[in-house]
């Protein structure tokens, strides 16, 4: 369903309501100033390998908590068999590291052959600004779009992703193959993933508990992780720019009629009203015939949550690599289940091909 610029606006209103400014939320002003601190190996950096010193040194554009230039991807290392399959993950599991240490080998020294990586991935930084608003969204919402057997016959299928946290099912809203459910996983997953730095044990799963340093365990504090994730929770979705140009509208039709909004919904329903994300949240295979990547159960090579595309204009590059240097190149990097949208767009006007384009970057 689209939104109205009313409750589009009242949304975006109440959002910035919610942040507010400094000094009259101390959490979230406690929550910046660690998501902008850079630890220290002293403070228990590193596992000993790591990403970033900070969470701000990937996630900075178009603003703190944003996402990343292509010189912060990072990579993940698998085994396809050659691409034959089935997929396996190597010894310490997908995730390596950008940066290391100079005692620690690098991970393009991880080794090949017989169970060794002979397939990666890059993984691009993704936007966190609306995570909150997205952490809200029920999971019946999400799956209430699912079409796993194509029952409407369009080639677009979608699919939810079921994580097992603490003994039941949960549904994935966040990374870019749904693979962590709430917002607070969000932030022990990448506290440990991204930085080596542990946090404690709250019972589901995502925190890093132990590594190899001299530095007591956990090396954050449960409230430090509540004050982090209260900061994201309290970022107010990207407002859309409010272009009066009338191709802006033109290009919203457009995007409707090529199918964009068949994966891309304009907004999704939580408690708190409507949350223009431009995203179902579901899975699809978007990546061309023979593509090799990382694998996940309940999630194959190829399949990745489809990116909410609120504030796109200032998160450049696009798809999960990084591979799309701007908008139009990320429309012409969709295959698999969007083969025909792309094709829909491939087949416009040059004019009708613009207003597009300048409808995403309104969003």
């Amino acid at each position: 369903m689209q939104l109205s610029h009313l409750a589009l606006g009242a949304f975006i209103v109440s959002a910035f309501l919610l942040q507010g400014t400094p000094g009259e939320d101390p959490q979230f002003d406690r929550g910046r100033a660690l998501f902008d601190k850079p630890f220290s190996l002293a403070e228990g950096l590193g596992s000993p390998e790591m990403n970033a010193d900070s969470c701000r040194a990937c996630h900075s554009d178009p603003s703190i908590g944003g996402a990343g230039p292509l010189e912060v991807n990072v990579s993940r290392f698998g085994n396809d068999n050659g691409g034959v399959g089935p997929f396996t993950n190597v010894v310490g599991g997908q995730g390596l590291s950008k940066l290391f240490p100079p005692t620690v080998h690098g991970r393009e020294e991880y080794p090949v052959g017989p169970g060794g990586a002979d397939v990666f991935e890059q993984r691009q930084t993704p936007s966190t600004i609306g995570h909150g608003a997205i952490d809200q969204i029920p999971a019946a919402v999400i799956t209430a779009n699912e079409d796993v057997a194509d029952a409407n016959n369009d080639g677009i299928f979608g699919v939810a992703r079921r994580i097992r946290v603490a003994n039941h099912t949960e549904i994935g809203r966040f990374g870019w193959k749904a693979q962590i459910p709430r917002l607070a996983d969000f932030v022990n997953d990448a506290m440990f993933g991204e930085m080596g730095l542990t946090t404690p044990d709250n019972g589901r799963g995502f925190a890093g508990l132990t590594d190899g340093d001299s530095v007591a365990d956990p090396e954050v504090t449960q409230d430090e992780v509540d004050d982090i994730a209260h900061f994201l929770a309290m970022l107010p979705p990207p407002a859309r720019g409010g272009s009066t140009d009338p191709r802006v509208a033109d290009g919203l039709k457009t995007f409707h009629a090529i199918g964009c909004a068949k994966c891309h919904t304009p907004s999704l329903h939580s408690p708190s009203g409507p949350v223009p994300l431009f995203s179902n949240l579901l899975l699809h295979n978007v990546m061309p015939l023979g593509f090799r990547g990382m694998a996940e159960f309940g999630a194959e090579a190829g399949f990745f949550k489809t990116p909410a595309l609120w504030g796109i204009k200032g998160t450049a590059p696009y798809m999960h690599d990084g591979r799309a240097e701007d908008l139009t190149g990320a429309i012409l990097a969709h295959f698999g289940e969007a083969e025909t949208v792309r094709q829909n767009y491939e087949a416009l006007t040059v004019p009708d091909q613009v207003a597009l384009i300048l409808f995403l970057e309104d969003l």
